[in-house]
């Protein structure tokens, strides 16, 4: 009886062994999910690029709602009326616009006007930092001279395109389209957004869900508007030291730069970059040496260190970061398709979708996506 299982045993041994692989194959209905899923995104990114006009004041309305609605409900609780609360704060945000328009508009106008002399000083400079390679731009005119068929022909190039003023006015009538959408349709967010969430709150399927819909939404609200409003002040107090920084240099027009500054650091990484180029233009159009011309835009480099670094992480914290490539992604995608507008947007939306997707039961994969 003992030896047949040890002859079974050793049956087995000798026996090749069979290795077996498994093959995983996609379901059809999964490929088709995932197929129908890329189509419907490429869908909604031609349809933001086409609808722009619209889709853009739509989301700034959003923001500014979102931003202000604490504010609103601050209001009421002192008993002011909902009308009357978001009137003021529609009245506040147009206050700052205004404002802000007011004090960059001469400065801007006079650079527009000291534009072409600026343009003619940095081509002067720009033609002496390039004296060395003069030798062979003249082998490549030479070159070029006996490579034309009629050295007697002159063509006579003329520049068709319009001018900065003409584009300027043509662009205004949409500009104040979509600013008068932006003031309305933040006034009715702000007006109707307690009705529009209570009408979400009944979709809820039972008491608890409404309850927790209702906290979330508040909760929400509460990190957006202080996300936006630190952000805002903290670009804006970038913007000033900067101008101080500037004007202490000696650069013209220092409010001009400092609001550009303030304006293209809702844009990290692409809008510092921009704004150290303008400076860069400002400095060699004021002054011949390339060290003092320097001296501007390596100051902003240097304060928007020390606010990226230092002052941004500290008052907004680490919970509400966002992942840099993310970041990086959402401005080249929207900059695409939007052009500064999106630019300007990126970042504001991927913190509104981080804080919300945070309060969404299903949301928790987009949140640790768009998080550090």
């Amino acid at each position: 009886m003992s030896a047949e299982p040890a002859a079974v045993a050793a049956a087995a041994a000798e026996e090749p062994v069979v290795e077996v692989r498994a093959t995983v194959e996609v379901a059809p209905e999964v490929l088709r999910t995932r197929l129908l899923g890329a189509l419907v995104t490429l869908l909604v990114a031609y349809t933001c690029a086409v609808a722009e006009a619209m889709i853009v004041p739509i989301l700034v309305a959003i923001l500014l709602g979102l931003m202000f609605a604490p504010f609103v409900r601050a209001l009421e609780r002192w008993r002011v009326p909902r009308s009357l609360s978001s009137l003021a704060a529609v009245a506040v945000a147009l206050a700052l616009g205004v404002g802000a328009f007011v004090l960059l508009a001469a400065p801007a106008r006079e650079w527009i006007a000291r534009m072409p002399r600026a343009l003619v000083h940095v081509e002067s400079v720009v033609r002496d930092l390039r004296r060395p390679l003069q030798a062979a731009s003249e082998a490549t005119r030479e070159l070029g001279k006996l490579a034309s068929i009629d050295g007697d022909a002159s063509v006579r190039v003329v520049d068709s395109t319009p001018g900065l003023l003409s584009q300027l006015a043509s662009a205004a009538p949409t500009l104040l389209a979509g600013i008068t959408v932006i003031v309305f349709l933040t006034f009715l967010f702000l007006l109707h957004g307690d009705a529009l969430l209570r009408k979400f709150v009944t979709l809820a399927p039972h008491l608890r869900a409404k309850r927790d819909l209702v906290e979330a939404t508040r909760l929400a609200q509460h990190e957006l508007s202080l996300y936006m409003i630190t952000i805002t002040l903290i670009n804006a107090t970038l913007g000033l030291v900067t101008a101080a920084a500037l004007y202490l240099l000696g650069i013209p027009d220092p409010l001009l730069w400092g609001g550009l500054a303030a304006m293209m650091n809702f844009a990290p990484f692409i809008g510092p970059l921009l704004t150290a180029c303008a400076l860069t233009v400002a400095g060699f159009a004021e002054f011949a040496s390339p060290l003092s011309a320097l001296a501007a835009p390596a100051a902003f480099l240097g304060l928007h260190l020390v606010e990226g670094q230092l002052v941004t992480p500290h008052l907004v914290g680490r919970r509400l970061a966002l992942d840099p490539v993310m970041v990086f992604l959402a401005l080249v995608v929207l900059g695409w398709i939007w052009g500064v507008a999106g630019l300007l947007l990126a970042v504001p939306l991927m913190a509104c979708t981080k804080i919300i997707a945070e309060r969404t039961p299903g949301g928790r994969v987009v949140a640790a996506l768009l998080s550090r």
